[in-house]
Order: structure tokens, then C-alpha cells, then sequence
């Protein structure tokens, strides 16, 4: 029997959605195609006929290996490369140039790079390289009944082979989530590792697997425990050692769980000094922390190991942009955190340039201009120089960072342009709609959303508040009545119109306190000094929902009215305190910040009961200290600085040297969290009082 040089092995089943776009894509590469096929329903089997596979049929037993292996067992080539019929082979492969290198091989087996998408955003990709390419006469096999992997039967363990890089790439897109819902795979998945679990349960690999299967189906607290279990067990060479690190992090994050996160990779960077997702990962938890002056390290050295000779991908499960763009949008952050402007400025625009369309490279850069006191036209055409204006897509992505900042006259005609949106873009842009005044349009086009089956609560949220802003009812535009209000919003419709009789229901307090927040996020101050008069509670923090969303001369005006009038809030101090630290009025915010230390003292005593309000105090508390002690070294700073040049005889470098390390200090502590951080949108209204009608 004469060998051919190369078969093409796919394993299928009911794959009729994506296994012709993966046989197209092998044409004029193999000279045979097989295409195992386990109980397909749908047209699989007949498209694999159409490319002319030869199909193999084989019995499902829940143990892929078992399917991989008959399909081995028909090859007649010399060289096998095995697909996912979710996998297609990338355009720009040299078909010639790589059955000239199989011609010529003195090796066994060649590994192939998967590049697999797990969201439509710009960068949302992992890279990985695995043994594909190899011999089919070397006795080769599958073990595992989920998550096979090749080994040499007389090895028995699973990194048994291994080989160069061949310059192959596959496609795969089967992690994304509408892919992985429409087939069920993570369920399947799930069923069969907890049935190899139950014989061995302390198998390390299966415990990781099960985790990342976890995370699919949208389970990061239960994921967390299965990675943990899987740490505890796993050989420290094991090759997906790294993976379970990077993955259990990024579910930790997910939690909430930055302490734990960091504390568990503070363990695990030196070891993995190259793995750039690691040194990603590392920053982002100590930004979590508030210890920025350490995550910038951490980036940097994310940095420096995408910088490194050789593919990480070779090693690791690498996501995309985690040793540049990614991490040069972390360290831009830290530079911001620390006071740096120009140099986060700069860092934000170098990764926008190496990602166009990573939007939070695009958002920071956006940011950092405006907060430069670039135009809104000067931002928008900086943005189109790199993303462009033809794509829909890009319209939109432009249109959304271009809201985040408050320019939403330049964002307008990019969203009129954009085509069809998303229910979550219809509600970013009328919030451009609302912020440049047009109520009516704004309203239509959340109730167009709302009608094509968007998020209702959202959407009816929003299209209420602009008939109210405009003075009608919600639902009395044509065609509303009918659409299914809820009874919190009849009912601030009803209060609003003066019916009588109408009152807020005491369950309704929390949904009003996000309504309210929503309103003045909107910028729609009239609003919000209407719905305050809602209920008590509304009114108490009128004040501290202003100052969040930006309006902090008109929050400073109620804050010092409700001084002379009752104790201020915890809260209310700390807002306060923040507002004069920014005037420079350093001695007035460290009074402040002290009486915030008490009142959050006391309460942390007198709720020790209520876990969620003493924890809530204690926080607070940290605030309040972080701001006394910027407050006091920013008053140290101002009594050493007229002996700077008045005494330079006094020797020791004095003053200099304290002034150095009372800078310092300054930077760490203003890198530390403790002001409330503002986007380009509440920067503006900044100067806006409370009782303008803006």
C-alpha cells in the first residue's frame, strides 16, 4: 500500500454549524480527510462526505480518547494532524512550505498554535501550542475520557510528547459562551471529569479541568474550590501547573477575592517570571489592594516577560496583550493612581496604538486627554486616526468612550451612523442623547430596545426618567401604555404627577436610592432634586450621591448647610474632607477626616452584630485615615518648604532630605485609593451648583 503524506482527523459530532468552514480551510493541505464521526443527528456526516472524508463511525462511550484512537487506527498517511471540527486552519498558512517540511522531517511530532476566542471584544483570545502534527506510525495514542492527551504507550504519562513549532495555526472559536450554551459542551464536560473524579478524586488535572469548566458555566465561587483542591495535589512540573495558577487567580478576582488572589501568586511570580499573564494578573490584585507602587513592578514586569526571547505561548496559556497592551494599560493606571498624568497619558496612547479597539486602552487614553484639556473634537479625531470610520463597530466603540468622557455632542453622529446596536449600546447612546438634551429621541430609542427584548429593567429605568425630566408621565407617549412597568416606577410616576393618595412603599427605599444615583449619572439634576423629596432616606444622602457623581460644589454647598444644622455622616465627612483637600485646605480636611475616624469608630462598636455595616465602617475608616495622613504630610510639606532656601547652612541636606521623604510618603498614600475617583463626564460637572438648571 502506497502512504500518503498527510491526513487531516476531526472529530465530530453534530457539528453541521462549523465543519465546513473547517474541511474548507484544510483544502490543498491534505491528501486525506477523516472525519470520526460519534452519532450525529444533523447534516455532519453528509458535509464531510461533500469534501470527500472517508467517515469512521464509532459508538459513543463518554471517553474521547476511545473516538481519537479509532480514528488513528484508519489513517493511511504518514502524518496525522488532528482537528476540532471547531477549528479551522488560519489563511496565512504556507500549505507547500509545510508538506515540504513533513518530507523532510526528522522528527516525530510537531506542535501546532491554537489561538481559541472566548469574546468578541479586541483582544479576547488565549494563544496556547500542543502536539497535533505527528507520525502515525510511531504508535502514538489518546489517554483520558475527557481532555485526552497524546502519549507513547509505553510512557503512560501525559507530557510523554512533545516537538518543535511547526508554523501552523488553528482558529478556534468553541469557547465562546454563545457556543458553548448553544451545544452544552460545558455541561457534557462536567458530567464526564466529576464521573473520573469519583474514581480518583485527588486527580490534580481533572480537579483543574473542572474548575475551568466551572468558570464556563458561570460558577467562579465553586470553580475557586476546585482549583484550590487542584493546587493542593499538583506536581510542581506538571505542564498545566501554570494555568491552574493564572485561572484560579482570575476566578478569585472575579469573587472579589484580591487578598486571596495576590497572596496566592506573591507565592508563584518568581517562579513563573515569564509567564506574562502572571505578572498581569499580580498587578491587578495589588491595584485591588490599593498597593499601586508595588503593581507597577508587577506590570512592568509583565512588560519585560512579553518582551522576552521566544514565545511564551511555547510554555504557557497566554491571553492576548498580557505582556503589552494589557499590562501597559495597568501600569498607565498605577502612573494615573500616583499623580503621574503625562506618563499614564502616554502609556494609555502606546497601547491604544498596539490595540485600537482594546476599549479600556482607548477609554484610558480618551480620559487622559480630556483631563489634559484636549477638545472633545481633538479627542474624537485622535481616536478615528488609529480605530478608523468605516466599520459600524468601530463607530460604536468610538461613540461609547466618547460618552464615558462626557463629549456627547462629538459622540452623537458617530452613534447615528453606527447601524444597528445592541440593547446595551441603544442605552449608551441615549445616555449621549440625554447628556446632549434630546429627551424625546433618547426615549425612543430605549423603548425601541426595550420592544426588540432588551434588558427591561435597565431600558424602562432610563425611558421613565426622561419623560419625567420632561415633564409627562411614564408610558403616556403613543404605544407605551401597554408595556409592562414595573410598580416601583408607576409608583414614582404616580407621586411625581401629584396623584393623591401616592405613597413610596418602604420596600421600594433600596430600588429608589439606585434610581436616584441613575438620575443624577444621567446628569439630570432638576430630576434629582425632585425625587429626593421621595422619601427621608433620599434626602440624607442626597448630598453624598451628588459628590459621587461628580457635582462637588453643589454637594460642598449641602454639606456645610447640614453641618450647621445636625452631625454629618460618616460619608458625608469624608466627601467633605475630600473636597477641601483638593482646595488645599489641608488643616480644615484633617479635622474632617478625624471626625470621620470617630463617627466610623463608634459605629464599627455599635454594630458589631451587623457583619455588612461594621465592615462597610471599617472601610470607611481606612478612608478617612488614608486622607488624615495625606493631610498631614501635605502639611508638614507646607511648613518645610520656606526653610528650603532660607537655610542652607544647616547641613545634612536639611530640609531636603525629610521634604524627599515626606513626597514619598505623599505618593504612596495617594496611591492608595482613599479619593473617589472620577470619570471625564463627572470632572465636568464639578462647577455645576445644585440649584443651576443644567
Amino acid at each position: 500500500m502506497i502512504l500518503l503524506l498527510l491526513g487531516i482527523h476531526v472529530l465530530a459530532c453534530n457539528e453541521e454549524d462549523v465543519l465546513d468552514r473547517c474541511l474548507r480551510s484544510v483544502q490543498g493541505l491534505a491528501d486525506e480527510l477523516v472525519v470520526t464521526d460519534t452519532g450525529s443527528s444533523d447534516r455532519t456526516v453528509e458535509i464531510a462526505t461533500s469534501y470527500g472524508a472517508r467517515v469512521v463511525r464509532h459508538t459513543w462511550t463518554d471517553d474521547f480518547a476511545a473516538a481519537r484512537n479509532e480514528g488513528l487506527d484508519a489513517a493511511r498517511t504518514i502524518w496525522v494532524l488532528v482537528l476540532d471540527a471547531d477549528e479551522q486552519l488560519a489563511a496565512r498558512v504556507g500549505r507547500a512550505e509545510i508538506r515540504e517540511l513533513l518530507r523532510k522531517s526528522d522528527s516525530d511530532a510537531y506542535r501546532v498554535a491554537v489561538l481559541s476566542q472566548y469574546g468578541n471584544g479586541e483582544g479576547e483570545s488565549l494563544t496556547h501550542e500542543a502536539v497535533r502534527l505527528f507520525r502515525a506510525d510511531c504508535g502514538f495514542r489518546y489517554t483520558g475520557v475527557i481532555h485526552e492527551q497524546l502519549v507513547l504507550p509505553r510512557s503512560g504519562v501525559m507530557a510523554g510528547v512533545d516537538g518543535r513549532p511547526c508554523g501552523l495555526t488553528l482558529l478556534h472559536d468553541g469557547y465562546l459562551p454563545e457556543a458553548i450554551a448553544r451545544k452544552g459542551k460545558a455541561q457534557r464536560n462536567l458530567r464526564l471529569i466529576e464521573k473520573v473524579l469519583r474514581q480518583t478524586p485527588d486527580d490534580a488535572f481533572h480537579l483543574y479541568n473542572k474548575g475551568v469548566t466551572l468558570c464556563q458555566l458561570n460558577k467562579p465561587e465553586d470553580a475557586c474550590g476546585a482549583f484550590a483542591l487542584a493546587y493542593l495535589v499538583v506536581p510542581a512540573g506538571a505542564p498545566y501547573r501554570p494555568t491552574l495558577v493564572r485561572d484560579w487567580a482570575k476566578a478569585l478576582l472575579a469573587e472579589g477575592r484580591a487578598d486571596e488572589a495576590a497572596a496566592m501568586l506573591y507565592r508563584e511570580v518568581d517562579r513563573y517570571g515569564d509567564y506574562p499573564d502572571v505578572q498581569l494578573l499580580y498587578g491587578d490584585c495589588l491595584m485591588r489592594q490599593h498597593r499601586v507602587v508595588d503593581a507597577r513592578s508587577a506590570y512592568e514586569a509583565a512588560l519585560e516577560a512579553g518582551r522576552a526571547a521566544g514565545s511564551a505561548a511555547a510554555r504557557y496559556v497566554v491571553e492576548a496583550g498580557a505582556g503589552s497592551y494589557r499590562a501597559r494599560c495597568g501600569l498607565a493606571q498605577a502612573e494615573s493612581a500616583l499623580g503621574r498624568a503625562d506618563s499614564a497619558q502616554r502609556l494609555f496612547e502606546a497601547a491604544a496604538g498596539e490595540a485600537p479597539r482594546y476599549a479600556p486602552a482607548l477609554a484610558g487614553w480618551a480620559d487622559s486627554l480630556q483631563a489634559a484639556g484636549k477638545s472633545d473634537e481633538a479627542i474624537r479625531a485622535a481616536m478615528a486616526s488609529i480605530v478608523g470610520l468605516e466599520a459600524p463597530e468601530d463607530l460604536a466603540l468610538q461613540a461609547r468612550v466618547l460618552g464615558g468622557i462626557g463629549a456627547y455632542a462629538a459622540a452623537l453622529p458617530l452613534w447615528r451612523e453606527a447601524g444597528p446596536l445592541t440593547p446595551e449600546d441603544a442605552r449608551a447612546y441615549a445616555a449621549c442623547l440625554i447628556g446632549a438634551g434630546y429627551l424625546r429621541e433618547a426615549r425612543a430609542v430605549l423603548m425601541a430596545a426595550w420592544a426588540a427584548g432588551g434588558p427591561a429593567e435597565e431600558l424602562s429605568a432610563d425611558a421613565a426618567l426622561c419623560s419625567w425630566s420632561l415633564g409627562e408621565r411614564a408610558g403616556g407617549a403613543e404605544g407605551e401604555a401597554d408595556y409592562p412597568w414595573s410598580e416601583m416606577l408607576l409608583t414614582v410616576d404616580q407621586w411625581l404627577a401629584g396623584t393623591e393618595g401616592a405613597a413610596v412603599e418602604p420596600a421600594f427605599v433600596e430600588q429608589l436610592m439606585r434610581l436616584l444615583n441613575r438620575v443624577l449619572e444621567l446628569g439630570l439634576l432638576p430630576l434629582g432634586r425632585r425625587m429626593k423629596q421621595l422619601h427621608n432616606l433620599l434626602e440624607e444622602r442626597y448630598a453624598y450621591t451628588l459628590y459621587r457623581n461628580g457635582y462637588t460644589h453643589a454637594a460642598a454647598g449641602l454639606l456645610l448647610q447640614a453641618m450647621a444644622q445636625r452631625q454629618l455622616t460618616q460619608e458625608e465627612l469624608r466627601c467633605l474632607g475630600e473636597i477641601l483637600y483638593g482646595k488645599q485646605l489641608y488643616g480644615e480636611a484633617l479635622a474632617l477626616f478625624e471626625q470621620a475616624i470617630e463617627v466610623a469608630a463608634a459605629t464599627v462598636t455599635a454594630a458589631a452584630a451587623d457583619v455588612e455595616t461594621s465592615a462597610s465602617s471599617e472601610q470607611l475608616q481606612v478612608g478617612a485615615r488614608l486622607g488624615a495622613a495625606a493631610c498631614s504630610l501635605s502639611l508638614a510639606m507646607e511648613a518645610l518648604l520656606p526653610w528650603v532656601d532660607a537655610q542652607p547652612a544647616l547641613g545634612d541636606g536639611w530640609p531636603n532630605a525629610d521634604l524627599e521623604h515626606i513626597q514619598s510618603a505623599l505618593i504612596r498614600v495617594h496611591g492608595a485609593g482613599w479619593r473617589t475617583p472620577f470619570t471625564g463626564a463627572q470632572r465636568r460637572r464639578a462647577h455645576v451648583f445644585e440649584e443651576e438648571e443644567s
